[in-house]
């Protein structure tokens, strides 16, 4: 079995957790989770895209030595590109907010039959769910992981429209909901980073009174 990180063994826990008929892996790096996905499931079918040559290569190699060149189409492309109609899930992992939003927006015309995405984001969580919830998903899965002295958020969206209050934007619906340890580590991490920008910046900072009221929105749900 093929050694990869727990963040992108929680996006496959996720991907794998119900029947699908084809993936899209955007930005696929060296292909790790999709030789994963096929070592726990050698029926799906896995299109890896990177608009980078490099990567590609490396994907290429490590398929080739999991003899799993019959199973992961390799595509050269920014973004979605041109999905296939068997494609009904895109993973979206290890980019940041902006990154993510501008692929889905510049792929919109190729999300008809995508039922599910499952986003890997480094940062800007509550930005990311107000974003793609306005693009017709919901929120059907959080998890928080904790890795390499970072926290990532992992979500999977589903068809479906869903109007989030601010709370639910900033800490996630279903974490709040399901408070674990890691959710009390993450959110007080984040207050002891506000805390330390208060002490850094003025007080008549036009951030001042933004950062306070959220350090009031953590002491209520921690």
């Amino acid at each position: 079995m093929i050694n990869i990180s727990n963040r992108l063994k929680t996006v496959a826990d996720i991907v794998l957790k119900q029947q699908t008929s084809g993936i899209i892996d955007v930005g696929c790096d060296h292909a790790l989770l999709d030789i994963y996905l096929l070592q726990n499931n050698e029926d799906l079918r896995i299109i890896a895209s990177d608009l980078r040559e490099k990567p590609l290569r490396s994907a290429k190699k490590n398929i080739e030595k999991y003899s799993f060149l019959n199973k992961i189409e390799l595509r050269l492309q920014d973004g979605l590109g041109v999905l296939d109609d068997f494609i009904d899930t895109a993973v979206i992992s290890g980019m940041g907010e902006e990154t993510i939003v501008d692929i889905l927006n510049n792929g919109k015309e190729y999300l008809e039959h995508v039922d599910r995405l499952i986003i890997s984001s480094n940062n800007k969580f509550e930005r990311l769910r107000k974003d793609i919830s306005e693009m017709g998903f919901i929120i059907n899965d959080e998890r928080i992981v904790y890795e390499e002295d970072k926290y990532y958020i992992i979500m999977e969206f589903i068809k479906g429209n869903k109007k989030y209050n601010k709370k639910e934007l900033f800490f996630g619906p279903l974490l709040l909901n399901n408070k674990d340890e890691l959710f009390y580590q993450y959110f007080n991490y984040l207050k002891e980073v506000d805390n330390n920008i208060l002490k850094s910046i003025p007080k008549d900072n036009k951030k001042t009174e933004e950062i306070i009221n959220e350090i009031k929105m953590l002491d209520e749900e921690i």
